[in-house]
């Protein structure tokens, strides 16, 4: 079973022969060095807005010769207290559909409750998708390990990592987070956010990260799946923050702002 796409010519184009020359340049034409990083960050959006930002996060692990690809991202929900997984066996995209690594898939779900199947959460999301197109650009047809992360007890988000660090540790892979660094909220609040977390990044080697998480006020959403990624990056990595911006929006007839970044971890 292939999930179809939902966000093609709302997020981004689902011509093939349009998609691919934005993706090009957004990769080629970022100022950020082509590298070998092994967990990055990339925002997840309209293709309109978060296309530079997808271009940086991907050069930088362009000269990876990944296996396999771990995709996290946060669900649209606040209910989901699961990882989750897909049922589908493949996700398309325009430029043809990436296997699901169900071997993988599955042992992640065996080897911690944290982990679940729910095809239905992963129908009614788009967060994964949009990071699924410049994956298959850079790197033809990947075998993925897509996963939704919700909200996790924060004590139990090093577990989730090292979960997936061990299901995963003979395959050589990537991890590409999809991550905005404030929901819809006031200019002053969006930038706040931002700034909040990478200064979080900066100063939290590791796991070090969980307890300070602790102390931050209504967490944005995309907060466990950083703060997995963080983790898997390693005790001793420390993030490179390649752009930060902030966008208006419009959400429900009212104005506001989302902040965006592309991290590495080189």
């Amino acid at each position: 079973m292939i999930r179809d796409m939902v966000g093609e010519e709302i997020y981004y184009p689902g011509d093939p022969d349009v998609l691919r020359p934005m993706l090009q340049r957004a990769i080629l034409d970022s100022d950020t060095q082509p590298g070998t990083a092994r967990v990055v960050i990339a925002p997840f959006g309209g293709y309109r807005f978060t296309l530079p930002y997808l271009g940086m996060s991907m050069r930088a692990c362009s000269l990876a010769k990944p296996e396999a690809a771990v995709v996290i991202a946060p669900p649209n929900d606040d209910e989901t207290l699961k990882a989750l997984l897909p049922e589908a066996d493949a996700f398309a995209t325009p430029f043809g559909s990436l296997p699901v690594e169900t071997e993988l898939a599955a042992n992640l779900v065996h080897s911690s409750e944290l982990f679940g199947y729910d095809e239905f959460a992963h129908l009614a999301n788009h967060s994964i998708e949009l990071l699924l197109p410049p994956l298959h650009y850079l790197f033809g047809p990947i075998p993925i390990v897509p996963i939704l992360l919700g909200r996790i007890e924060i004590d139990r988000l090093p577990e989730v990592a090292h979960t997936i660090a061990d299901v995963t540790r003979d395959r050589s892979t990537i991890v590409v987070l999809g991550a905005n660094l404030s929901g819809f909220a006031s200019l002053e609040e969006s930038d706040g956010r931002s700034r909040q977390i990478v200064r979080l990044l900066m100063t939290s080697p590791g796991r070090a990260i969980v307890d300070n998480i602790k102390t931050m006020e209504n967490p944005v959403r995309s907060l466990p799946t950083i703060a997995v990624g963080h983790v898997l990056a390693g005790e001793q990595a420390r993030p490179s923050v390649l752009a930060r911006g902030i966008f208006d929006t419009e959400y429900d007839g009212d104005t506001g702002s989302v902040a965006l970044a592309a991290i590495a971890y080189m």
